[in-house]
């Protein structure tokens, strides 16, 4: 007997901060990596709203993203797909207020935003070593003594699940089939 899994569709609103998005070779925006004070989303662009994004968003900005959301049960994850996207002046009074919470418990010297690198955590990615490299870049910016310039955000599934481990670096640089080798090297060119 076969049992087929239908994904669970429910509509979504995810107001949170812009940490990166990924633009393919046309200059259009594919997919939106949006941090909550409770999780981060990899959230994906509907054809319709590609063309002009890129124009718009920066990373740091506010956004109010409504969509679509899939669990899928057969691989034990949500998938999001934005269909509106609305640039904010500001944060939102959650937000603002995590934020200040966040602020208080942080000993930082400086008021620069920390940079982050963002690590996939799908299951192909598990399967290929990612948590190893996550260990990795913690070990490197340990040594380096920038953790607490740094921060490791690990995400879902960034559909990049053939090029596994996935990882993106400040200023939308990816990192397709990381091998632990190479984890000193892309750290020293990021933050020297």
């Amino acid at each position: 007997m076969t049992i087929a899994l239908q994904p669970l569709i429910s509509e979504f609103t995810i107001t949170g901060r812009l940490e990166d998005f990924i633009v393919n070779s046309k200059g259009r925006v594919k997919s939106l990596y949006v941090s909550t004070a409770e999780e981060d989303y990899s959230i994906e662009v509907a054809k319709e709203r590609k063309n002009i994004l890129g124009k718009y968003l920066q990373p740091g900005c506010y956004l109010k993203v409504t969509g679509m959301r899939k669990y899928r049960l057969d691989r034990d994850r949500a998938c999001y797909k934005a269909y509106r996207i609305e640039l904010l002046t500001q944060q939102s009074p959650a937000e603002t207020e995590s934020a200040k919470i966040k602020s208080a418990e942080t000993k930082s010297v400086t008021n620069k935003p920390k940079a982050k690198i963002l690590v996939c955590q799908g299951s192909s990615c598990c399967k290929k070593g990612s948590q190893r490299i996550c260990n990795l870049l913690h070990t490197e910016l340990k040594t380096k003594g920038i953790t607490e310039e740094v921060e490791i955000k690990t995400t879902g599934c960034m559909k990049q699940c053939k090029q596994a481990p996935y990882l993106i670096m400040p200023v939308k640089n990816s990192y397709r089939g990381v091998q632990p080798q190479q984890v000193s090297k892309i750290v020293s060119k990021h933050f020297r």
